[in-house]
């Protein structure tokens, strides 16, 4: 991968809704991460350059004018009951590219803002180093599938495992959810989601819950192997979102089934309170 550095000209923080309030414009757009060959929707625009976007102070600036006219105190929502959740880590993986980046600069803009918090999902809890943080300004959202769907999906990965050992850890420091992401309906499924919650029985988390979505574009990339598990076109029907057009997800009378399916073993674990969204 071809690492270049730049200053972006795209300086929107978008509104969002689901994983967080808003989305940063990107402090880092690429990635090196295990998934890129299978479903991550960021591979399917750029899967050979990570940039390094060195207007900081540009990019921070946009997010603190998102925030400038919105009430505090916060009208509580899913995402957060006091802060304005931002995603800093929508096109990237922040622990996994954390020596590309200043992101003590980007923690300490939200330890000391008032309104916000920052958020960012990753499969590299490892690499999340030491960082000056303000325990309830941040939120790391650790990802997890069954190890025998990871192991195909998201090759060279903190091991699922792995990511639970450093939950602990992290839960010292700042906020962590679990972010149940994609989450593969296949052989045995059930079976393997029932042994990953038995993993997790002793934490307490929050939750966001995605079924798989992928593309045609990634289908005629992928491996067979990725794509035995991912491209089921007769359980899938068309679907575009704000990422793709083209996108393919499970059909809905069937999704509406495998989500009951997962919430029903899902509870037989946690509270439902704890899952902020599934769909």
């Amino acid at each position: 991968m071809v690492i270049k550095k730049q200053k972006t000209k795209t300086l929107v923080t978008r509104d969002n809704g689901r994983s967080s309030d808003a989305i940063s414009p990107n402090f880092l757009y690429g990635c090196l991460g295990g998934c890129m060959s299978s479903y991550c929707y960021v591979g399917r625009y750029n899967n050979d350059k990570l940039y390094i976007n060195e207007n900081i102070e540009d990019i921070l600036r946009s997010i603190s004018k998102w925030a400038e006219n919105k009430p505090m105190p916060k009208e509580p929502n899913q995402i957060d009951p006091i802060y304005y959740c931002i995603d800093i880590g929508c096109s990237t993986d922040v622990p996994l590219h954390s020596k590309h980046y200043d992101w003590q600069k980007v923690f300490d803009f939200f330890n000391e803002h008032p309104k916000l918090k920052s958020t960012f999902a990753t499969k590299y809890p490892s690499k999340f180093g030491d960082y000056q943080l303000s325990k309830e300004k941040h939120r790391i959202r650790i990802s997890l599938m069954p190890q025998v769907y990871a192991n195909v999906l998201e090759p060279n990965t903190d091991s699922i495992d792995k990511r639970i050992e450093q939950i602990e850890r992290l839960q010292e420091i700042m906020e962590v959810h679990i972010n149940f992401s994609p989450i593969i309906y296949h052989q045995d499924w059930l079976k393997h989601y029932d042994n990953l919650f038995s993993k997790l029985s002793n934490f307490q988390f929050k939750s966001e819950c995605i079924f798989l979505t992928y593309n045609k574009i990634q289908f005629a990339r992928n491996s067979e192997e990725v794509n035995n598990i991912c491209w089921k076109p007769d359980i899938q029907e068309a679907k575009n979102s704000e990422y793709a057009a083209d996108n393919i997800r499970y059909e809905r009378n069937l999704k509406s089934k495998l989500i009951s399916d997962f919430s029903v073993l899902y509870s037989n674990y946690f509270s439902l309170n704890t899952i902020r969204y599934i769909f």
